[in-house]
């Protein structure tokens, strides 16, 4: 089942409730802060970034699911691995696994507000 696919069954089902930035460690908050300096995105994107990781990952440095390719803090899929700055040798890196999900984030929506909106609309975000 993909990720997608996943998601849908999740919201059929009437779950759809959005987790809180508060199950994110601060490791990961700290990793996000500084791929963003390395990535050079504004710190006024840091709330929409960190509200997206809490929902794709709970924070979860090199989490997997079980149902699809998707992997690391914001669950690139296998054809965005490419993404983080040493690909697949990223994921287990909190710093890499930020720097492949904004990315990913930048070139698909222009924005993280952007990207959480479209979350907010479908329940999950395209990877």
């Amino acid at each position: 089942m993909t990720k997608h696919a996943t998601r849908k069954k999740r919201v059929a089902h009437g779950d759809m409730s959005e987790r809180d930035i508060s199950v994110i460690p601060e490791s990961s908050k700290t990793a996000l802060r500084e791929a963003m300096r390395l990535e050079d995105v504004p710190t006024t994107q840091f709330q929409d970034l960190l509200w997206i990781m809490a929902q794709e990952s709970s924070g979860e440095v090199g989490a997997r699911n079980p149902h699809s390719s998707a992997r690391g803090l914001f669950q690139l899929l296998r054809n965005n691995y490419e993404l983080d700055p040493h690909g697949t040798d990223s994921f287990g890196n909190g710093v890499e696994e930020c720097q492949g999900g904004i990315r990913y984030i930048q070139q698909r929506y222009h924005s993280a507000a952007r990207a959480r909106k479209f979350w907010q609309k479908h329940h999950w975000y395209r990877t």
